[in-house]
């Protein structure tokens, strides 16, 4: 019997790890517990939640690079394993261990968007489609042949965490679709066209300052993409607000940099080209409102000119 190995971490890796589990799975593998929340208690990471509620074998390892954790891997016997947003790098002598492969589900159009946020930069970028890649894990950053794909529209309304959730469940499906040819060690990946490649970098706090000094329709993927870490703001007579909605955007011939509101609509900011509506706000400590009512400690309706 084919002895298999699961590797996630996050939530979008648990709709292929059910999927597994109705074929067997021998060990599965997730980051430690981390601390989280205001009171840092330690959090098990959703793929650990999963495995247990499955009732499968589970393992925390800290890193790849201490003995214990290769004396573990090699009295598994592992024969295939599958990758699916684990958050390590795996070292050459684990993915030569396994006779049938390692393969990551990795969510983006590979060659476009290796790296840690596909799906964020695929947003930010104003792409018409990403998807899911099955690849077989090789030493370089997402650089192994590709032995399927599936594709899905961006729609403008989508944000990064529900195109990531709709991608999550393509990916169990395309893993389900794709495993007889992984069990037999019969499919052909093909190898990746090297020049189409581009990179995701990791996110970071200071990719949310929004500046409105830049389009409209830029500002609106910026929103989308990083919601919901690490968030995007503006600064409101020194005030940092966090935007946690946008709709429409309209031609606009007033300056730019102004955010205007009224009573029962939702708030407008004035961009280099055109007005980007925002639907929801957040101000320090409070919770999300509509937008003109998160404005109203400026009044029932006004505007204001930001720096």
């Amino acid at each position: 019997m084919t002895r298999i190995a699961f590797l996630g971490t996050p939530r979008a890796a648990v709709p292929a790890l059910r999927a597994l589990a109705e074929e067997g799975v021998a060990a599965v593998f997730c980051n430690p517990d981390r601390p989280a929340g205001r009171g840092r208690h330690l959090e098990a990471p959703p793929v650990k939640s999963a495995a247990l509620d499955l009732g499968l074998p589970l393992h925390q390892p800290e890193t790849w690079k201490a003995p214990e954790t290769r004396a573990l891997w090699e009295s598994l016997g592992i024969d295939l394993a599958v990758v699916v947003a684990y958050g390590h790098l795996l070292p050459t002598w684990m993915l030569d261990a396994c006779p049938l492969g390692v393969w990551n589900l990795h969510f983006s159009l590979l060659p476009r968007w290796r790296g840690a946020a596909p799906v964020n930069h695929a947003i930010l970028a104003g792409d018409e489609a990403t998807g899911v890649s099955l690849m077989r894990l090789t030493p370089g950053l997402d650089e192994g042949p590709v032995l399927a794909q599936t594709r899905r529209a961006i729609g403008q309304g989508d944000t990064a965490e529900g195109l990531l959730e709709a991608l999550a469940a393509d990916a169990a499906d395309l893993l389900l679709d794709q495993l007889p040819l992984l069990l037999s060690g019969s499919g052909q990946p093909l190898p990746q066209d090297p020049s189409g490649a581009t990179y995701a970098t990791k996110l970071r706090k200071e990719m949310g300052r929004m500046d409105w000094r830049r389009p409209a329709a830029e500002l609106h993927r910026q929103v989308r993409a990083l919601w919901p870490w690490p968030g995007t703001d503006l600064e409101v007579d020194g005030q940092a607000l966090k935007v946690c909605g946008v709709g429409a955007i309209r031609n606009c011939y007033r300056e730019a940099g102004q955010i205007l509101w009224g009573r029962e609509e939702g708030a407008w900011l004035t961009t280099s080209e055109g007005a980007l509506e925002l639907t929801h706000l957040q101000r320090p400590g409070k919770p999300v409102q509509a937008a003109h009512q998160a404005l109203q400690p400026w009044g029932a309706s006004g505007s204001r000119v930001l720096g």
